[in-house]
């Protein structure tokens, strides 16, 4: 008897070849596909870090911007800081070496702490003179409490660099006719910043306070002897300026670095030293950029993101305040 043996029929060389071609064909579209998707995630994901960053550090410089006083706003030219100009003034030429803005803000620690507020803003006319102020509802324990924290100790509502107070739309003239009078005027005129000593000594529309009990300012320094004072309803407390300064880096771009705690109207301002407490906003900043105009001061900003080798990601905010 003969046995059959049954042959099983396999893949040709032919159909093998075909095979990897179509499988090589499969992998070199699967690995396109997920090489595009991580792309597209880098991408993405760096425009996000970007677009955050810099959406984050818009909103801290309008946050601080927003409590300036009205008519402190410099632009400076950080390698010259001689070179400077009032940033609401029309009759001056802008370009783009004042890159720097400085100005004085008033302590909106102390006004948003609590409630009532440290210190409330406003002044008793009737019970207030001109040497003491009224400022009824007040905490000024308190007021003095968070200056001194904020400054390292270093202002204080009872002794050594006092804060200084502002009433709404009144400051000395510098250019006054009747400098024994000291005329005043709005602070809406021109020249006004450079009597608050903040680009040279001249502190003739900027006065200081100390603390009489919890609900009354009196002023102090050179203006606690003036007969000359004018007072207002609205008033507000300032215990430090502040700078925005850019700093070049080593790859072309800048930091942009915030500097505090200095008091022109008491000697200490922007310097060849630059104040001790400084921090860093954003890094990476290609454009600053900044203007006022009436009450509003606009500014924008932009940010690099690295992914890698050449390539980045620039991210722009601008904001008005």
């Amino acid at each position: 008897m003969k046995k059959h043996i049954k042959q099983l029929k396999a893949f040709s060389m032919v159909e093998l070849i075909l095979v990897i071609v179509i499988l090589g064909v499969v992998s070199s579209i699967g690995s396109s596909v997920i090489a595009n998707i991580y792309e597209n995630y880098v991408l993405q994901k760096a425009t996000h870090n970007s677009s955050l960053k810099t959406e984050l550090a818009a909103q801290q410089i309008a946050n601080i911007l927003s409590y300036r006083i009205r008519g402190t706003v410099l632009a400076r030219n950080p390698d010259d800081l001689d070179d400077n100009y009032m940033l609401f003034s029309s009759t001056t030429a802008k370009d783009d070496s004042h890159t720097l803005i400085e100005w004085i803000g008033s302590d909106a620690d102390g006004f948003s702490s609590s409630m009532p507020p440290a210190w409330n803003g406003f002044c008793d006319i009737n019970a207030s003179s001109q040497k003491t102020i009224v400022t009824t509802g007040s905490s000024l324990v308190l007021a003095n409490s968070i200056m001194s924290n904020l400054s390292n100790s270093d202002v204080s509502l009872d002794s050594d660099e006092d804060p200084a107070i502002f009433f709404r739309h009144i400051l000395y003239s510098k250019n006054s006719s009747n400098s024994t009078e000291k005329l005043y005027q709005a602070l809406s005129d021109d020249g006004t910043t450079g009597c608050m000593g903040m680009v040279d000594d001249d502190k003739s529309c900027v006065s200081t306070v100390v603390r009489n009990g919890d609900e009354k300012l009196d002023f102090s320094g050179a203006a606690a002897g003036t007969t000359d004072k004018v007072i207002a309803e609205h008033y507000k407390l300032a215990w430090t300026a502040y700078a925005i300064r850019p700093v070049l880096q080593e790859n072309g771009l800048f930091d942009l670095i915030l500097y505090t705690n200095y008091r022109p109207w008491e000697g200490t301002k922007l310097n060849d030293g630059w104040p001790e407490t400084s921090s860093t906003i954003i890094k990476n900043v290609s454009v600053f950029k900044f203007t006022e105009s009436g009450n509003t001061l606009r500014f924008k900003i932009c940010a690099q993101e690295n992914i890698g080798e050449d390539f980045n990601i620039t991210s722009c905010k601008e904001k008005a305040v």
